[in-house]
């Protein structure tokens, strides 16, 4: 992050047999209860949102978001359904144990329960089972997702924005030539962003780089002290320099997404239409398999961006409509995307800003442990948490889907993440303050614009 230093073993095989359940739902029963046992979809609808029965989507974070992946006919999770992904047990993490111990906590699983994990390559769910096994979980049903998504009349849920966070898979498609899911066949730029110039970064030529895909510092979209976006000439001169044009399908992405998200929350204000960023992602390339490659790909500019620039003003905003929001106690929130340690005022969180603590009447919307994380609005390989989860920890602030939302952390980068994923999500009220503490705080400390400091009282 710019100027802040930023399965599991062999699989067993586990033979599957049939349940049977009695007609009113009662006791189940299998040829050997060490074995995973299946569940029919017409008793897996009886028991979706029952307290002893927990549905899992044991697939790639894509698929769970709205993504038709492995032959499914409808994208997107049964209805009721949580994730806990067999790719998490995958991830290389010092505190994967621990990460995941958490995740099952906060989404309902637990051995007392009836787990039911489905999937639709007939492997994500088994690796998952194993993992459950191993912990002491008995009651384990295996479901193959294809079957419900067939049947029109079975809920499923898509987030309404989900194509804005694609699968790896869908990059690869799309730079092979073939025509993916939600592509309008436009013409289409693929970029690696981080901060600093392509011959300082390491994740462009040293470790490599998605075939064709050019390098965006940082820097091209934002200038200190303040950290803010550039003036809207030179945000369309920016636009311009890279071949970008209000039409052309835009793929982001990083080594750390954060860099990306910030890209695409100002692509999106200036006013391109079809903003894309790979959800998780250098890592989840890789883990793909895909080649990257080392050579430099320069920019090829054009002439004109074909809007008039900002043609999405309101995703983006600045001091004046942050105090609106702080005034508008009821009916808007400006929601800190900052540690805990930050919005109490305890840190400043950056070596180039002094004052600390928070705006008043601002709510804290969860961030990560410190400046450079997110792990709150992440699973444990960097994907987006699902959106259930991220509603109920805002609650707990005060903070609803229905109200106007403008989100915002140190300088705009944080913040920016989490404004694209309430974007998926669908909400429609929501922007990035862009100037976030370090305007706020003028830095040394402005009377104008009131600090709170302390540990504050949760509204409701």
């Amino acid at each position: 992050m710019r100027k802040i230093s930023k399965l599991l073993g062999v699989v067993l095989a586990l033979s599957l047999s049939t349940s049977v359940l009695s007609a009113c739902g009662g006791k189940q029963e299998a040829k050997n209860t060490d074995e995973i046992k299946t569940i029919s979809t017409k008793d897996l609808k009886d028991k979706v949102g029952k307290s002893d029965w927990v549905i899992v989507d044991t697939r790639e974070n894509d698929a769970f978001n709205g993504w038709k992946l492995d032959g499914v006919k409808r994208g997107g999770h049964i209805k009721g359904a949580t994730d806990f992904s067999a790719a998490w047990l995958k991830v290389d993490n010092k505190n994967k144990d621990k990460t995941l111990e958490e995740a099952l906590k906060t989404k309902g699983i637990s051995p007392e329960k009836n787990v039911v994990l489905y999937d639709a390559n007939g492997k994500d769910g088994k690796e998952v089972a194993d993992y459950l096994s191993q912990k002491g979980y008995k009651n384990i049903y295996s479901y193959d997702v294809k079957d419900w998504a067939k049947d029109e009349t079975l809920p499923i849920e898509a987030y309404v924005n989900y194509q804005m966070l694609v699968p790896a898979s869908w990059v690869k498609d799309l730079i092979d030539g073939k025509k993916p899911e939600n592509y309008n066949g436009k013409e289409y730029k693929v970029f690696e962003v981080s901060w600093g110039e392509e011959k300082d970064s390491p994740d462009y030529l040293k470790e490599g780089h998605i075939k064709g895909a050019v390098h965006i510092n940082t820097d091209e979209v934002e200038e200190g002290p303040l950290w803010n976006r550039l003036s809207d000439d030179k945000l369309q001169k920016f636009a311009e320099s890279n071949g970008i044009t209000v039409d052309t399908t835009t793929v982001l992405y990083g080594a750390d997404s954060m860099a990306a998200y910030r890209v695409a929350a100002i692509l999106k204000y200036i006013g391109v239409k079809d903003v894309r960023v790979l959800n998780g992602g250098t890592a989840k390339w890789k883990t793909a398999g895909y080649d990257l490659e080392k050579t430099s790909n320069k920019k090829t500019a054009i002439a004109s961006f074909g809007a008039k620039v900002p043609a999405n003003k309101d995703y983006i905003i600045d001091l004046p409509q942050a105090k609106e929001i702080i005034a508008d106690k009821q009916g808007s929130r400006l929601v800190d995307i900052r540690s805990w340690d930050e919005h109490i005022g305890k840190t400043s969180g950056y070596d180039y800003i002094k004052p600390m603590g928070r705006p008043a009447g601002s709510v804290w919307g969860h961030a990560g442990s410190d400046n450079s994380s997110l792990e709150h609005y992440r699973n444990i390989d960097n994907t987006m948490r699902n959106k259930d989860e991220i509603i109920d920890m805002w609650k707990e602030w005060g903070i609803t889907p229905q109200q106007r939302l403008s989100f915002f952390c140190g300088t705009g980068w944080r913040a920016a993440e989490v404004l694209l994923y309430a974007d998926v999500m669908g909400l429609k009220n929501i922007s990035l303050y862009d100037g976030g503490w370090n305007e706020w705080s003028g830095n040394t400390g402005n009377p104008a614009n009131p600090i709170e400091t302390g540990e504050p009282k949760k509204q409701q």
